[in-house]
């Protein structure tokens, strides 16, 4: 992930929010949330979150620099911003699911927060293993700093280490309101902190995931962590909903309604005071207040979408839930086919059909990956040891 306007992910085997959902005790916990059937809408969401996750990073990886301007360009760009705070949001989302399902069974606040601690750190082993695959496969370009700065994938454990220690059940009880007061605290914050300068004295590596300066410190928890915070509240109100069909309804329903309201107003206000609130630099902007909830009203009315389209599905097969499920299988492989130097060749060489060509290409490939992940692979594993058996051992 190379940019916070064009990003990545969470569920299911393959992805992210596999790791804050897995349970050794019980399988179930990760799969439903507590007294009611599983929210689909989750699942698709983090398709959706994918497709412009390949998008985002397709187009700025093959368009021309001329091509990178007027109306479609700039609905584009608009989609770019969408796949890291879905990401972080779903993160949260799932924490939530896993936590209502531990307050279900009565299981002490600590291996909540233990098991969703554990599980942010595995995904920040992944993303260090991540950056050096890709320092290594470019022929150790960049030096050390392509390997620890800190991206996407960091951001996610990251904010998995700070949901489990500000938002995770205390006593037995829900952390909604400490949850949307903290999220307030490091959006609000986040435009000085975020871009600030820290001592030289201090390791930029550890630094960069409060705040800093790029190329170190591109998802820095000032104030991305706020994206996962809020989700920790989502998520608590949509396992409440999801325990009434009705109640669901209307959640969703006044989930649409409530985000076209909210990015209205960010668009109205911007367009009667453009500067209302000055901005030094653009990458500055994505960190303020005005970003984030035209954001969210975005990610709201998608939800609301979302739920109608998985209503009128009925179960049947959809790619962006398929997609969903293998999201970090996906990250991982198509960045290189975006980005990596075997590929060097098509970078900012299209115009914009072009890339978009080249956009449904990619992923349908994915697709095709995604379903060999979830649905051949088993069948590959259990497969080999009796093709390759040696008669007499069996």
């Amino acid at each position: 992930m190379h940019d916070p306007d064009s990003t990545l992910f969470v569920r299911r085997p393959g992805s992210v929010a596999d790791l804050v959902n897995r349970s050794p005790e019980s399988s179930s916990a990760s799969t439903a949330p507590a007294r009611g059937g599983r929210i689909e809408v989750v699942d698709w969401l983090r398709g959706l979150a994918v497709v412009l996750m390949i998008m985002a990073h397709g187009m700025d990886a093959w368009l021309l620099p001329s091509a990178k301007s007027g109306f479609v360009y700039s609905i584009v760009k608009v989609g770019s911003g969408i796949p890291a705070r879905l990401f972080l949001l779903l993160v949260g989302v799932s924490a939530a699911i896993q936590f209502e399902a531990g307050l279900a069974k009565g299981l002490d606040d600590r291996v909540a927060r233990r098991r969703l601690a554990k599980r942010g750190l595995q995904v920040l082993v992944l993303a260090y293993l991540f950056r050096l695959q890709e320092w290594i496969l470019s022929g150790f370009y960049g030096g050390w700093e392509t390997v620890l700065r800190i991206d996407i994938l960091n951001a996610i454990g990251a904010s998995m280490l700070v949901v489990a220690a500000l938002a995770a059940p205390w006593r037995g009880r829900r952390q909604i309101v400490p949850a949307l007061l903290f999220a307030a605290i490091f959006l609000g914050f986040g435009r000085a902190v975020g871009p600030a300068h820290f001592p030289s004295w201090l390791p930029r590596p550890i630094t960069s995931y409060i705040g800093g300066q790029r190329p170190m410190a591109w998802f820095p928890l000032f104030p991305w962590a706020a994206w996962a915070l809020v989700g920790v509240a989502i998520g608590h109100l949509w396992v409440f909903a999801n325990r009434d069909q009705r109640r669901l309804r209307r959640c969703f329903t006044a989930s649409f309604f409530i985000g076209l309201v909210m990015t209205s107003t960010v668009g109205i206000v911007r367009h009667l005071d453009p500067t209302i609130i000055r901005y030094p630099n653009e990458v500055i902007q994505q960190m303020g207040p005005g970003i984030f909830f035209h954001r969210l009203g975005l990610i709201a009315s998608l939800g609301g979408i979302g739920f109608l389209w998985c209503r009128l599905l009925r179960g049947r097969f959809s790619a962006l839930r398929q997609l969903g499920r293998t999201s970090l299988l996906i990250y991982w492989v198509h960045i290189e086919l975006c980005y990596g130097s075997f590929v060097f060749a098509l970078r900012a060489r299209f115009h914009l059909l072009g890339a978009a060509l080249l956009f449904l290409t990619l992923a349908g490939m994915m697709l095709g990956l995604s379903l060999l992940r979830t649905r051949y692979s088993r069948h590959l594993v259990d497969w080999l040891p009796e093709r390759f058996r040696k008669p007499g051992l069996a």
